[in-house]
């Protein structure tokens, strides 16, 4: 039901909503970045990530520039009209037999003005190629901001389970060193062999190489949304981000690929793209018919005779037939083809790519079910308790807390690995990111 509402409202949601957005002033940059640094929503930051991003701003400036086009389309005529005019003064000598010769003279002047008009419906299809690049331009415009909005609430959750994965691997560097300190402790007191030290200070180095790595990939994602943003986050949740798709998607792929189709629009760009080249190609063949210039004059000529008439230029069409201009813009009609059939392709490919990833990443997280990792984290203080009174090597507490710490830390990548997988897969179907829920 939800798919269907919204292919029926698709179009008529990107032509609006980008014309508006577009068109709105963009004086209130700082306002937005106020409202960006007190909004705590995933969403709202994933839009205010697009907003400022270069370019999806360039695809706007784009829509403005065709937008300039749209309305020199709309002129009536090619070019203005030309005024032209002379003036003269012009002296004879006339003879007679009975006055004999006599010297006379007059004023000689002339005004004409031309228009050139359009001929053949050449302004009817500048208007319409007019208004199909521009709507070929919402959904280039519409396509970039969805890339950017889906990688930026990808880098968003990744960032938030870095941050769960730099904490994890924080304690764990904070166990072994407590470790290392109590395996001193026992050699000092001859309960222990000396290389329980050499083995607890191994695994701290192990662990800080981990910790280390972990930290600087944290940093990394967060200095990346913090240009892409334009201010300093802070991470107020520690809580993981839990999505949830719509419970009506197909379960076959060809249906997968099918709204694929429907939705995309890449897919509608290339249909726009094929408009236009047809387009395009039917104006060069006007181009055949060539465009006449209608005038008018007046001029007092001779001697004080006064002449009104008109003129009309026609260009001889005979070097220059368009041949050449009409085999490149026939070629560009089956570029436009392919170039849909390589889309399609893709969008296919992603789709199939992303369904995959989504449904081996659903059986994986299954193993990491609730009560198994309470049981590791009950497991890992009775761990601790064990190593302080004694109770166990100190080996055999390297080994054990590993497999716990290590199990943890592969639950939170499998686990971010999946969300993410749920933003993809709803992507490269083509559907909006608020089809997608958020569980606490």
């Amino acid at each position: 039901m939800f798919l269907q509402m919204y292919f029926y409202k698709l179009r008529w949601f990107v032509y609006l909503g980008c014309f508006f957005f577009v068109f709105s002033t963009n004086g209130n940059s700082n306002d937005s970045n106020v409202q960006c640094q007190n909004s705590n929503s995933i969403f709202d930051l994933s839009l205010c990530i697009v907003q400022r991003h270069p370019d999806y701003r360039l695809e706007e400036i784009k829509l403005r520039e065709i937008s300039g086009r749209k309305k020199i389309a709309s002129y009536y005529f090619p070019s203005n009209p030309t005024f032209s005019g002379y003036l003269a003064n012009r002296n004879g000598e006339t003879s007679s037999p009975i006055l004999g010769s006599s010297s006379s003279s007059s004023n000689n002047f002339q005004v004409m003005v031309n228009q050139e008009i359009f001929t053949n419906g050449k302004r009817e299809i500048a208007i319409q190629i007019a208004d199909e690049e521009f709507k070929s331009q919402v959904f280039r415009l519409e396509s970039i901001k969805r890339i950017l909005e889906f990688e930026a609430l990808k880098k968003l959750t990744r960032y938030r389970y870095l941050h769960l994965e730099k904490e994890n691997s924080n304690n764990s560097l904070q166990l072994v060193k407590e470790l290392k300190k109590i395996s001193k402790a026992r050699i000092n007191e001859g309960l222990s062999p000396g290389i329980d030290e050499s083995l607890s200070e191994s695994e701290e180095i192990r662990i800080f190489k981990l910790w280390n790595q972990t930290h600087r990939l944290f940093e990394n994602a967060k200095s990346e949304l913090e240009v892409l943003l334009g201010y300093t986050i802070e991470l107020n949740e520690e809580s993981t981000i839990h999505w949830k798709i719509p419970t009506d998607l197909p379960k076959e792929k060809s249906e997968l690929v099918k709204i694929a189709y429907q939705y995309r629009p890449e897919i509608f760009l290339t249909e726009k793209e094929i408009e236009l080249a047809l387009l395009r190609h039917n104006e060069v063949r006007k181009q055949k018919i060539p465009n006449v210039s209608l005038g008018a004059f007046a001029q007092n000529d001779g001697f004080n005779e006064r002449v009104v008439g008109g003129m009309l230029t026609v260009p001889l069409v005979i070097w220059r037939d368009y041949e050449g201009e009409s085999m490149i813009s026939a070629s560009k009609i089956e570029t436009s083809k392919e170039l849909k059939e390589s889309v399609s392709r893709n969008v296919k490919q992603e789709v199939l790519f992303a369904l995959t990833n989504y449904l081996t990443l659903s059986e994986e997280i299954q193993l990491y079910d609730e009560n198994k990792m309470k049981r590791a984290e009950f497991d890992l203080k009775n761990l601790q308790e064990a190593i302080q009174f004694g109770k166990i090597k100190i080996i055999d507490a390297i080994n054990h807390q590993r497999i716990l710490l290590q199990t943890k830390l592969n639950y939170l990548n499998t686990k971010s690995e999946y969300e993410i997988s749920q933003i993809e897969l709803i992507r490269v179907l083509g559907l909006p990111t608020h089809s997608m829920e958020i569980q606490k």
